[in-house]
């Protein structure tokens, strides 16, 4: 699975256990030596898989306004609508220690989509990769495959420099970053 580079399209069937596949990335990167960091939810399937992974920073989608640590001090609630404070905590995440290699996972695109538009979030996800290009970083964002038309899909794919899709046959590398 070390063919990740940039930034990737992890498009996921959800009804199978694309978790796996999100947590061996993680556990990957980790033992690479990168500091690895995931914005998603409290309560999703992802989140529930990865808060075991050592070293892992969560930075967990809530609808609270302001950035505040929760939990554990590996995780810090970030507000899930208010994409200025999001990119702002993204901002920080990649630039802090910039000699750093580092990983995000980000969880999940679908429901942005559905949460504030399309338009919106594909704004947002633009003004996300300018941020995550400035450093050593590679980073996956998960989409739930038959969530959205193809139109869709096909403008998200066209944001990011590989595209990976997991299905019932497992992971599959459908572009190179």
């Amino acid at each position: 699975m070390s063919n990740y580079k940039g930034t990737m399209l992890l498009e996921a069937d959800p009804s199978v256990n694309y978790e796996r596949a999100v947590k061996e990335f993680a556990l990957e990167m980790a033992s690479s030596g990168r500091l690895v960091f995931a914005f998603t939810s409290r309560g999703s399937p992802v989140y529930l898989l990865l808060k075991d992974v050592p070293g892992l920073r969560f930075f967990i989608l809530s609808e609270s306004s302001y950035p505040k640590s929760s939990g554990g001090s590996s995780e810090v609630m970030v507000p899930r609508s208010d994409y200025s404070v999001l990119l702002n905590v993204m901002d920080e995440a990649v630039t802090d220690n910039p000699k750093q290699a580092k990983a995000v996972i980000f969880d999940n695109v679908s429901s942005l989509i559905l949460d504030a538009g399309f338009q919106e979030c594909y704004k947002f996800l633009r003004q996300v990769n300018e941020i995550l290009s400035r450093g050593d970083v590679i980073s996956i964002f998960l989409v739930l495959s038959k969530a959205h038309d193809e139109k869709t899909v096909n403008l998200l794919k066209n944001l990011y420099s590989g595209h990976l899709n997991y299905d019932s046959t497992g992971l599959h590398v459908i572009k190179q970053g």
